[in-house]
């Protein structure tokens, strides 16, 4: 029994009822007002992409070259945008568009001046607001927030000493989601959720739908339908996730 045999109860047996696709629907992502409502709805897949990217670079170590506007890991290079920056002194972040200073190229802070421009429309103050401070975990929600909604391929949180450097990067180099293999849900969510503080059910939602299942949606659980397969995540009172198992 393989992988997948595992993750989905077996081989499908003889005479089983078929799954009723009936009860499942397309299901769209709501409107974003909100900088949490923005990570959860970006958080899953992002960090999916971000498992690949690692498995790409492996352990090598970065460096920056900003004229090319290009990250490096030894003979790997990427183009990149850069989002902000974490200060590691007194744990706060500012947006790439509000360092001035820094000399950055105009070209590289396209999608920085774009959410700046986001958080203006929506009025999301962690948008717009330059320079703040931040709780434990922040540049990787930052991360994945902008990898979702500029649809790159990844993030990547450059430690140079003294703070983090957040960027996007986007790279034929770096292979896409395969939306088949339905095993990476079930070993990417739960690595997600024990990380970073998100409300799982919504998280877990936006996950599926980013990944072309159809859903069904109940107070305390979440199932997802693709290609005759079904997840199944199930929720407590607090939207904290309970158990997650995939069946054919």
């Amino acid at each position: 029994m393989g992988i997948l045999d595992n993750l989905f109860g077996g081989k499908k047996q003889k005479g089983k009822p078929e799954i009723d696709s009936s009860t499942f629907k397309v299901i769209e992502k709501t409107d974003y007002n909100s900088f949490k409502e923005a990570v959860e709805q970006n958080a899953g897949l992002s960090f999916e992409k971000q498992m690949i990217f690692g498995d790409v670079i492996g352990s090598k170590a970065w460096e920056l070259d900003m004229g090319e506007g290009k990250i490096i890991f030894d003979s790997l290079e990427f183009p990149i945008q850069i989002i902000g920056s974490l200060s590691f002194n007194d744990n706060s972040w500012m947006w790439a568009w509000a360092n001035t200073q820094s000399g950055m190229p105009e070209n590289l802070l396209i999608q920085s001046n774009q959410l700046k421009a986001i958080g203006e429309e929506k009025h999301i103050e962690e948008l717009t607001d330059p320079h703040f401070n931040v709780e434990e975990g922040f540049e990787h929600k930052i991360g994945m927030m902008v990898c979702g909604l500029f649809g790159s391929k990844s993030y990547y949180c450059a430690n140079y000493g003294q703070g983090t450097l957040v960027v996007t990067i986007d790279d034929d180099k770096i292979p896409g989601i395969d939306k088949n293999h339905f095993e990476k849900i079930m070993t990417c969510f739960p690595q997600l959720i024990s990380g970073v503080e998100l409300n799982h059910k919504n998280a877990f939602m936006n996950y599926l739908i980013d990944r072309d299942f159809q859903l069904v949606i109940s107070e305390d659980k979440v199932e997802g339908l693709r290609n005759g397969k079904v997840v199944v995540a199930e929720f407590d009172e607090l939207h904290r996730l309970k158990s997650l198992k995939g069946k054919i």
